[in-house]
């Protein structure tokens, strides 16, 4: 919590409450969920990161607000209906381990299907620096803890 006060003879005091790494996540997933992605960006640093797994048909590394936004909107051009549930969050220091699912409806075909997601993310001063994609669980436990 970061408080501030006025002078002047009057005491008023302005507080934050910073929010933790998970908090950040569950209110990334809220604002993807509702629809409200523009402001999902905001809860990345500047010069974040998102590297896609070894699992993924490209291999790339998306630098900067503005190119995870561009992939991101790209990626949820290609559905009807895309959400994203967390079942599971591990902390290791500034870094993140998150599993659940992509829950989807593809806009052309109309086939509902679901896709695992095991995320590490990393923190820098209450922001996503990084978020990497892995294949499993323990792949992304171990990237988390430095092995």
């Amino acid at each position: 919590m970061l408080c501030t006060s006025t002078g002047l003879g009057r005491v008023r005091s302005v507080c934050f409450f910073a929010m933790s790494n998970v908090d950040v996540i569950h209110e990334l997933t809220g604002k993807w969920n509702s629809g409200d992605v523009d402001s999902v960006f905001t809860l990345y640093t500047e010069d974040a990161e998102i590297r896609t797994g070894p699992h993924w048909p490209e291999q790339a590394v998306y630098r900067g607000r503005e190119a995870i936004r561009e992939t991101s909107a790209e990626w949820a051009s290609m559905w009807d209906r895309l959400q994203v549930e967390i079942d599971t969050i591990e902390e290791f220091g500034d870094k993140l381990v998150a599993t659940g699912a992509w829950r989807m409806r593809g806009a052309a075909s109309g086939i509902d299907g679901s896709m695992e997601i095991f995320i590490m993310f990393t923190f820098r001063d209450g922001k996503i620096a990084a978020l990497e994609w892995f294949a499993d669980h323990d792949t992304a436990v171990a990237a988390a803890r430095g092995g």
